[in-house]
């Protein structure tokens, strides 16, 4: 009976903690502890109104930047190229007589006179006019209209096929040449080279219109 007292004096068991316990022989405790809980990070209180002043300020920062951008991009223009140049149009066989061709970069029309437009304007058949397509009077670009019929005042001759402004109605031939309108003179003209079939304008020889528009085209070879 005394030795079952001593066996059970020297078995101890210790619990820490919510683990399960354990017993240990021989005097020696076993002690099995569980990890503290680690407490969740405390994150630092947001109002509305905290949230609408920041979005609010952040968003007028944003716009006055880029009305900034703007303003300097259109004061200090990159990659713009001159209007005044010479700039290959086209070439000899691509334009039909007595169709005229808008070249935008020219800001020309391209005219191959066919023989009833060189007889209209005292030009030679075949001969190619570059006219500027502004309209001498106030500057609107000048369309071609090749369903409008109008009598040519110079002779008294109706036929279809105009340069119409379309601001107060200058009227001008298919070469330029004026016959009705508020404008002061004919088209202007830019000058034409023709090397090996391609076409080349110069837009920086500008001539003013006269009646002699179609004696200035120019013919290919």
């Amino acid at each position: 009976m005394a030795d079952e007292t001593k066996e059970a004096a020297s078995e101890k068991t210790v619990v820490i903690g919510s683990g399960a316990a354990m017993s240990a022989s021989g005097g020696h405790a076993v002690v099995i502890a569980q990890p503290r809980p680690v407490a969740p990070p405390i994150l630092p209180k947001v109002s509305r109104r905290g949230v609408v002043i920041v979005g609010f300020w952040s968003a007028l920062g944003l716009m006055l930047a880029g009305i900034g951008y703007t303003i300097v991009d259109m004061l200090y223009p990159r990659g713009i190229i001159p209007f005044e140049r010479e700039i290959v149009v086209g070439t000899v066989d691509s334009l039909v007589p007595g169709k005229p061709v808008k070249i935008v970069d020219a800001k020309t029309w391209l005219v191959m006179m066919d023989a009833e437009t060189a007889r209209r304007n005292n030009g030679q058949e075949g001969a190619i006019l570059a006219l500027y397509q502004k309209c001498p009077h106030l500057g609107c670009s000048v369309p071609w209209r090749e369903d409008v019929t109008r009598e040519d005042e110079r002779s008294g001759e109706s036929y279809t096929g105009w340069f119409l402004c379309p601001c107060h109605g200058s009227t001008y031939s298919a070469a330029g040449v004026y016959v009705f309108g508020p404008a002061p003179r004919s088209m202007d003209t830019f000058l034409v080279t023709i090397t090996d079939g391609k076409i080349t304008v110069n837009t920086g020889k500008r001539t003013a219109g006269t009646t002699s528009n179609g004696a200035r085209g120019v013919l290919p070879g």
